[in-house]
């Protein structure tokens, strides 16, 4: 092996040119592939930061992500195929105001079984639970994430009951989430999580009402022993009997299952496709 090592530097040394060219191939076809893996890795190959994120699927409505409200009740309350099922929203700018220089956020509305159906425990204080809600607007309350809780409250342990004003609406801090957990969505992490019953007192119109208005994200985790295919026929069963009952919002409705963390497929699936492409790409390049 010595030998053969000294044998080939003697050649790169006679062929500066060939030697100078060989080494900035190699560097560009590594370098492309290691940015392109990371970069996949962290878009599309990593799961949402939850406990047994293997179990954790959105609900797809004809293929798109989002359903309304009251059908996600009605999934909640009549699958058998679910630990549980969560729904979420993405909504924002929101003006805020703790007191200080009033600043614009974007929060999630979230179910009051959002953190329980995820699995996971807050860094500080409480998170809301789905015994906090008794209606509309009967859950005053916010969750800070930890990254605006460290920005905005100087990582302050005294900020648990405190209230914000959040669109002029009073709000009382109960928790701070942990440090790992950034939301169901990889691309977009939320400044903090409100319940979803507060949405009218937040956006100034009550669109929780209307079966028509699909804006809610739902996703849940698949009880033991539970295939995809099975809770997507369970739920499709459901879709039947919505269609029966609501013809005019649900005729024709068609569930299906899908990793979240990427809205779904809607940006899931082109987002693997170009990065297969590129893996391709930088690969070739390697070679």
């Amino acid at each position: 092996m010595t030998r053969d090592l000294r044998i080939a530097f003697r050649q790169l040394r006679k062929s500066p040119g060939f030697t100078v060219t060989a080494i900035l191939t190699l560097a560009l076809g590594i370098g492309a592939n290691a940015v392109v893996f990371s970069v996949l890795n962290a878009v599309v190959l990593r799961p949402v930061n939850v406990p047994n994120a293997q179990n954790l699927y959105m609900v797809q409505r004809d293929k798109f992500p989002s359903q309304s409200y009251l059908d996600y009740l009605d999934l909640r309350d009549r699958n058998r195929t679910f630990e549980s099922l969560a729904t979420y929203n993405i909504v924002g700018p929101v003006g805020v105001d703790s007191g200080g220089n009033p600043s614009t956020a974007w929060p999630y509305l979230a179910s009051g079984n959002y953190f329980d159906a995820l699995g996971i425990q807050p860094h500080l204080g409480r998170f809301f639970h789905a015994a906090d809600e008794q209606g509309m607007n009967s859950a005053p309350y916010v969750v800070l994430s930890y990254a605006y809780w460290h920005g905005h409250f100087h990582d302050d342990a005294g900020v648990v009951g405190r209230t914000v004003q959040i669109n002029k609406h009073q709000l009382t801090i109960i928790g701070v989430a942990p440090p790992a957990f950034r939301g169901t969505e990889l691309f977009f992490a939320p400044a903090f999580w409100i319940p979803m019953v507060e949405q009218s007192s937040i956006e100034g119109y009550d669109a929780l009402k209307y079966r028509g208005n699909h804006s809610e994200f739902v996703v849940g985790r698949l009880k033991s022993g539970v295939t995809p295919g099975q809770a997507a026929a369970d739920l499709n069963t459901l879709g039947a009997w919505l269609a029966k009952t609501y013809p005019t919002d649900d005729d024709g409705v068609k569930f299906t299952l899908a990793r979240p963390g990427l809205v779904g497929d809607m940006l899931g699936g082109p987002a693997r496709a170009f990065m297969a492409g590129l893996m391709l790409l930088a690969g070739l390049i390697l070679l």
